[in-house]
């Protein structure tokens, strides 16, 4: 197969790092090479988090550079706004519709970014590339599954439907791995149900 790089952009406390570890199990279990690393902020909470994770047939570095990533896996607005130039030309992002805002904004520093703004900013720069940008209400839909922490998986859904990289079953075993019980069971409800949407109704044009 096509080696395939994706990142993942949240801040502390989201799930990224478990997003990214979720997948890179699922992919051992299929059978595939597969290699991960990250970025943390200064905060172990509310800091930028960035995971890159590679999978293919034979993987030697975890890392690439921007205009690279095939895919963006976004759990905040803002860091998908700031690490929207790895998309690669043709590439996709599925993000969240959720903003945390840096603490300066909190402090009174600098102002809160609006969601609406975000989106605009993030969409017209996948259009430059001829990318595609999918916001997906993932916390809503999180909280359906039993719990807004879900979010993560409810994105490895939708990110999965479109291209059936991981067999659903060694998804819910690297799950269960990592989330035992019903943390487990909350996340991989979460997961189909993310791989149920119909993705045309949360595409931006």
């Amino acid at each position: 197969m096509k080696n395939m790089n994706i990142l993942i952009a949240s801040v502390g406390g989201q799930g990224g790092l478990t997003l990214s570890r979720v997948i890179a199990l699922a992919a051992v279990g299929d059978g595939k090479s597969v290699r991960t690393g990250e970025t943390l902020g200064m905060a172990q909470r509310f800091g930028s988090v960035v995971s890159y994770v590679r999978v293919g047939d034979e993987i030697h570095s975890p890392v690439f550079d921007p205009g690279d990533a095939d895919v963006i896996l976004g759990l905040e607005l803002i860091e998908v706004s700031r690490n929207v130039h790895y998309l690669r030309r043709g590439g996709k992002i599925y993000t969240a519709d959720e903003v945390k805002p840096p603490i300066s904004s909190s402090l009174g520093i600098a102002e809160n970014p609006k969601k609406s703004d975000l989106i605009s900013r993030v969409s017209s720069k996948v259009k430059e590339i001829g990318g595609e940008l999918y916001v997906i209400p993932a916390r809503e839909i999180a909280v359906k599954a039993g719990n807004y922490r879900a979010m993560n998986m409810v994105l490895l859904g939708a990110f999965n439907a479109s291209y059936s990289l991981l067999t659903d079953e060694s998804v819910r075993k690297a799950i269960y791995q990592l989330l035992p019980g019903r943390k487990g069971d909350i996340s991989v409800n979460a997961y189909m149900q993310g791989k149920s949407l119909n993705l045309k109704d949360y595409r931006k044009k």
